[in-house]
């Protein structure tokens, strides 16, 4: 289910056609980042269609963001990295794949630098930075592959670092929040099956968000990662087979139009029943030791209504808090010995920092 594979390999190739290409010779983007609140199928997160998982998700896109500058080379120069990028694979990767997509050779200088992240804490960093490159490379050729097609296309060809083997990418389970928060503007987004945006709604102005990781995480490898998430497919099942027609109802029924009113409360109140009432927690508890003991000491922020969406990120450990008190957030994330990260909510697409050349 997990097979390594080299950094460019193309697992689902784009079938859909391209439109103009109209290559430009350089271009510098931001692209966002995101936080994932919950998945609408749990189940999903744990089966396997040869990389496609239709789980869904929704997600609060972060301005904290990967900066991609790109040059065109001369024919034959191949693809080039800045020497200072930290995770060269997945860069190779996402140009590689979206080269193979366009159908030409990828003659290309490549630099990225990106705000600071812990790795594999919930924020979504990889899936986030293969998007940047790849949306990158899709707009110095005149953004030829529709985002409704992009989407799906990084999706299903998407891999981590191994860890254990140099040189190779994992494939991880990746449902499309991390490129949808960049191509649809909106801070908050719902994702679908076969990645597909149904709603993207902006985030009130007044409201902030407040991120708590539990201190003592070192990284962990993916390969370690993926074999101790594997343990607790069953948990995911479980979850999926219980409650996912009551997430979809809620879903469709209650936090979509209410959030397109620009009311995010029902979708608040779903997330946290979610994470913290229907088994989403306990099903993350391998990400890190003491996970459920310290979500009980995180829960009272919502009972003390000091934020509108409480959830862990993804499988976690990162918790966070969309909330108009970021102070009284940040200070009891504090106070239970997390580090606390400060961000806006992003409610725009991927941007150019400079114009095109």
């Amino acid at each position: 289910m997990f097979e390594p594979f080299i950094p460019g390999t193309v697992h689902h190739p784009l079938t859909a056609p391209l439109g103009p290409v109209r290559p430009v010779a350089e271009v510098r983007l931001r692209y966002p980042t995101r936080l994932n609140a919950m998945a609408l199928q749990p189940g999903a997160i744990a089966g396997d269609n040869n990389l496609i998982y239709d789980a869904g998700e929704i997600v609060f896109s972060v301005a904290r963001f990967h900066y991609v500058h790109l040059r065109r080379l001369d024919p034959g120069s191949g693809l080039v990295l800045d020497p200072a990028i930290r995770r060269p694979d997945l860069v190779t990767h996402a140009a590689r794949i979206m080269y193979a997509a366009l159908g030409t050779e990828c003659d290309l200088w490549i630099g990225v630098e990106s705000d600071p992240l812990p790795v594999h804490a919930g924020f979504g960093s990889s899936s986030s930075l293969i998007a940047a490159v790849a949306t990158a490379v899709n707009h110095l050729h005149g953004n030829p592959v529709d985002r409704a097609d992009l989407l799906p296309y990084l999706t299903g060809n998407h891999g981590e670092e191994h860890g254990s083997l140099p040189g190779r990418l994992t494939p991880v389970q990746c449902i499309g929040g991390s490129a949808a928060s960049g191509l649809y503007p909106g801070g908050v987004q719902i994702v679908a099956g076969r990645s597909t945006v149904v709603m993207s709604a902006p985030v009130p102005d007044h409201l902030s968000l407040v991120i708590g990781v539990p201190r003592a995480q070192g990284e962990r490898p993916t390969d370690e990662l993926m074999a101790a998430e594997a343990a607790h497919f069953d948990r995911f099942r479980a979850t999926g087979e219980r409650w996912a027609p009551t997430i979809a109802f809620r879903t469709l029924h209650e936090a979509m139009p209410a959030a397109l009113r620009g009311d995010l409360a029902p979708l608040g109140s779903l997330v946290f029943d979610y994470r913290f009432r229907m088994g989403s927690i306990e099903n993350c508890a391998f990400s890190h030791p003491g996970l459920v003991e310290l979500a009980r000491d995180v829960e009272s922020l919502w009972h003390e209504k000091a934020a509108t969406v409480l959830a862990l990120s993804s499988v976690g450990p990162a918790f966070f808090a969309l909330t108009a008190e970021p102070d009284r957030c940040a200070g009891h994330f504090g106070a239970l010995g997390m580090d606390v990260l400060r961000a806006r909510p992003h409610n725009g697409t991927y941007e150019e920092t400079e114009p095109a050349r």
